[in-house]
């Protein structure tokens, strides 16, 4: 599941991030097994003018503070464990938890599919090298249907992103894309603004690298055949965008048992 954070209003960058890294996210590493939860990771946002010059000219909305990441095993242990006693507690623990720090009436998010598009990157887990994002969230044009988005993004759209790959500088490139044989809205059911049609992620080695990249003449024109591409099958004026650090809170993929 992706998760679009925004701070609650009044309170500070300085305030928020320890309050979510520590706080929030100590809270959900105690109810990970109740939960059903396999891995979390924040995405934090960094300012960095490199972006505003990504967006420059665009109609982009206000970027958010930041990405909650989580992952399960599948649907039915997802199922299995928010239906649970242990499972309804401890996702009622975390909604109030949410209150203290985040915009709820601006929060959204959706069960989401990876598709990994390019991965050129180090290897390492996430968080524990140099390595710098970018998410984007992105919304379909009004006239297209789900299929024809998602059609164009898969195929077209990821092809081009791969044909500039070098000349931006990436290191990985994902795409994250509402799960079709999804049983029930997330956003829905907790309440929460409707989602995203998809998230993009896209990865630099550090920020220096994405910083030296996107300055380059090679990407400016790679920027401009990308933008082009999208305003087929986004819709711009919904769109935000920020770069990010992520901070791994847990990661049990491949471990034994949850603990």
């Amino acid at each position: 599941m992706l998760c679009q954070v925004p701070r609650k209003q009044g309170m500070s960058e300085a305030e928020f991030y320890p309050r979510y890294l520590h706080g929030h996210g100590d809270l959900v590493r105690n109810h990970a097994q109740a939960m059903g939860f396999l891995r979390y990771i924040q995405a934090h946002r960094i300012d960095l003018p490199e972006i505003a010059h990504f967006s420059a000219g665009r109609p982009w909305r206000s970027p958010l503070d930041g990405q909650s990441e989580l992952w399960w095993e599948s649907w039915e242990r997802m199922e299995s464990a928010l239906g649970s006693p242990e499972g309804i507690d401890a996702s009622a623990l975390l909604e109030t938890d949410e209150q203290a720090f985040t915009d709820t009436s601006n929060v959204s998010g959706f069960i989401a599919l990876e598709d990994v598009i390019l991965d050129q990157s180090d290897g390492l887990p996430p968080g524990s090298g140099p390595a710098v994002k970018m998410v984007i969230d992105i919304w379909k044009r009004p006239d297209l249907c789900k299929a024809e988005f998602s059609g164009h993004w898969r195929t077209k759209h990821a092809d081009l992103i791969r044909q500039h790959a070098t000349a931006l500088g990436i290191s990985k490139y994902v795409q994250n894309h509402g799960d079709p044989e999804a049983k029930f809205d997330f956003a829905d059911l907790r309440g929460w603004r409707p989602a995203p049609s998809g998230v993009t992620e896209m990865w630099w080695p550090s920020m220096g690298a994405m910083r030296q990249a996107l300055a380059s003449p090679e990407a400016i024109s790679a920027v401009a055949a990308i933008r082009q591409d999208e305003d087929g099958f986004t819709d711009p004026a919904l769109t935000r965008a920020f770069a990010a650090k992520e901070r791994s809170i847990f990661d049990y993929i491949g471990a034994t048992s949850v603990v």
